[in-house]
């Protein structure tokens, strides 16, 4: 059984959040003139927005009865190539709020090289390896791993810089 979402699941502002704050006037020389940052000081900004539109992505989660193992899917449907941040998160929901519990990465075999971004195609699907229902190195083999809490999970991909976001619909484990 899949679940899934499809487009920007309450991240696709163009903005990386915490945000907030007074554009910086730059002074005759170049330099700041408010937010305290000096001449010859650089403000960190965060990183850039994503360009271009969202990504057009249906993200699922499908538990294997058998196992603790949660295969994960990842699907372009979208009519421009999809850059995706390696970095996917395993979010457990816990009251009303998401939690961040475990981390994966895309990449087709644990003995793959991570990158920081991948690229897929229209029309492309993305199976890494799955979730092995464990906090630690969760795709992986991994020593020092304990078994993630039974309760509801999701997944979340993020574009390439970090501005859009994409859910799995919850899934139990």
């Amino acid at each position: 059984m899949f679940l899934w979402a499809a487009g920007c699941g309450g991240g696709c502002s163009g903005s990386s959040g915490g945000g907030g704050g007074e554009p910086v006037d730059p002074g005759p020389e170049g330099s700041a003139s408010s937010g305290g940052a000096g001449a010859g000081e650089v403000r960190d900004e965060g990183p850039p927005p994503d360009p271009g539109p969202p990504p057009v992505l249906r993200v699922a989660g499908a538990p294997d009865a058998h196992s603790r193992a949660v295969e994960l899917r990842v699907e372009n449907h979208g009519t421009e190539e999809a850059s995706l941040a390696s970095a996917v998160t395993v979010q457990r929901l816990d009251g009303e709020a998401w939690v961040d519990r475990a981390r994966l990465e895309l990449r087709f075999s644990c003995t793959d090289p991570v990158t920081d971004c991948v690229t897929l195609a229209p029309g492309a699907v993305y199976l890494p390896p799955p979730w092995l229902g464990m906090v630690g190195d969760a795709q992986c083999d991994c020593d020092r791993c304990a078994p993630a809490e039974p309760g509801t999970y999701r997944f979340v991909v993020r574009s390439c810089g970090g501005a859009h976001a994409v859910e799995s619909e919850p899934f139990t484990r």
